[in-house]
């Protein structure tokens, strides 16, 4: 399939940026060398470490960039949150550049040392990013698009004349969508029906010559709004959704939300047979990396369970994953071998959860318990609030069963539960350590907002999403936000 106009736009913007940034952190680098030594050759601060900074904060800062989601062209529409996600990128990497140096021991030859030097970096890098993103970047992409007669992207929005009214506003903001978007409303009534109302969208995007839309969703339940997605999703049609429900995830489009509206986009195209082999190299070595630094974690947790309470030290279990098959789940084991039943107990919670309360009570943070206290051992309530009884599963990961980032593979009984079309996309992929729900819902999400979001994740997966989750996760995991 050729590349969408929208993905097209946004991965020309990321190379455009990525250059940018690289030539701004060597320029800076090379002033604060010259502004604090009088030269660039010197024995203070050799090439060699002056390589070995820009090769740290470059790929630092790419990493960062993915988290704050400003490699995207949305990122021009709100100049104040660039702003303040800049900066809080470039002082957090600075920060943990200088932890690094204090670490190592303030190695010369690897890294700049001196610390007026690297303040000087510092606030070179700051006001040259900022300037290059807010200033710059925004109105020469345009002419560079126009070099590469990139011409117009024909929209369409969807919903009520106020309503879209508001959201074109938001998007005309950004210099760049300004030159390049050709946008349009549509204001007619629309059909209450998911299939009937996407047929009608697709009329009018052919009869306005339009090749993307917005859809405004007003009382439409998440069952509607995951139907239409995902029918307009399989005709390859780049779109945003923006409805008062998305708020409720936790989890939304902060770059174009309007007022009490939350925003998705999707984007992003299927991936690609080396798509998926990279991302599969990928889970390997993070896995292995990761189990190496969880090695005196797993060294302390295996005699504190085996000590504790009798029994085996891991937890096995028959669960469901990519193309709905099963497979061997790996925990820690946190329960006594001896505790009544699980498994009815679970079923009962989980029947629970599915008829619409969310694990967490909001009026009293009341917990819906899965098990019961006096079943969980001393040492396994701490390692389940940790989270640390999660480990096992890089062995998952390095059989091939699991993927780093993913939907969290569910027991065969909940099948069930998994009535319409739109849920069980969550098996096209292969479940995760670590996914949207985990880092965005945890346990304050109802049943059908939580697949709502393992829905989003399906259809907007790229490489950018995973480094964020990934990263995002330990500090969820640090503070035992909504575990259970």
């Amino acid at each position: 399939m050729p590349l969408k106009r929208s993905f097209q736009m946004d991965r020309f913007y990321f190379f455009i940026l990525l250059i940018s940034d690289f030539l701004i952190l060597s320029l800076a680098i090379l002033l604060a060398v010259q502004l604090r030594f009088g030269s660039i050759h010197t024995a203070s601060a050799p090439f060699s470490a002056m390589a070995g900074t820009w090769i740290f904060l470059a790929i630092a800062e790419i990493l960062f960039m993915m988290v704050e989601d400003l490699y995207a062209v949305r990122a021009t529409l709100n100049k104040a949150m660039n702003i303040f996600r800049t900066i809080r990128m470039i002082i957090t990497i600075s920060v943990f550049f200088i932890f690094v140096l204090f670490l190592t021991h303030f190695p010369t030859e690897i890294f700049i040392c001196s610390r007026l030097a690297v303040f000087i970096m510092l606030i070179l890098w700051l006001v040259m990013t900022i300037t290059a993103r807010l200033l710059i970047i925004p109105r020469i992409f345009p002419w560079l698009l126009r070099i590469r007669r990139f011409g117009k992207i024909s929209l369409v929005i969807f919903g009520t004349e106020a309503v879209c009214g508001k959201i074109r506003a938001i998007i005309l903001k950004s210099p760049i969508f300004r030159s390049i978007l050709d946008i349009r409303i549509h204001s007619n009534s629309m059909p209450g029906d998911p299939d009937e109302r996407y047929t009608m969208c697709m009329e009018v995007l052919e009869n306005e010559n339009a090749t993307e839309l917005i859809m405004v969703f007003d009382e439409e339940d998440f069952n509607f709004i995951a139907r239409f997605s995902l029918l307009t999703q399989r005709a390859g049609i780049p779109f945003s959704i923006y409805s008062r429900r998305i708020l409720e995830l936790g989890y939304f489009d902060p770059w174009i939300s309007a007022n009490d509206y939350g925003a998705l986009t999707f984007y992003s195209r299927g991936w690609t047979k080396a798509a998926r082999a990279i991302w599969r190299l990928s889970d390997i070595l993070i896995a292995i990396v990761g189990l190496l630094l969880f090695l005196p974690v797993i060294a302390v947790t295996i005699p504190a369970i085996a000590l504790s309470s009798p029994g085996g030290v891991l937890f096995r279990q028959t669960r469901i994953g990519y193309r709905e098959k099963p497979f061997s789940f790996f925990k820690f084991r946190s329960m006594r071998v001896d505790a009544e039943d699980r498994q009815s107990i679970h079923k009962k919670y989980f029947l629970k959860y599915v008829n619409g309360d969310a694990a967490v009570k909001s009026e009293n943070d009341e917990v819906f318990k899965a098990v019961s206290s006096k079943a969980v051992t001393p040492v396994g309530k701490i390692i389940r609030k940790t989270s640390v009884d999660e480990i096992p599963q890089i062995l998952n990961v390095l059989r091939g069963d699991m993927s780093i980032v993913g939907p969290r593979p569910c027991i065969d009984y909940e099948l069930e539960h998994y009535s319409n079309e739109w849920l069980h996309q969550r098996f096209t992929v292969k479940p995760g350590l670590t996914g949207i729900w985990q880092v965005y819902g945890r346990s304050r999400l109802s049943f059908e907002k939580s697949q709502f979001l393992d829905f989003i994740y399906v259809l907007s997966r790229t490489d950018g999403i995973n480094i964020r989750l990934i990263l995002k996760t330990f500090p969820v995991i640090f503070f035992g936000k909504g575990a259970l």
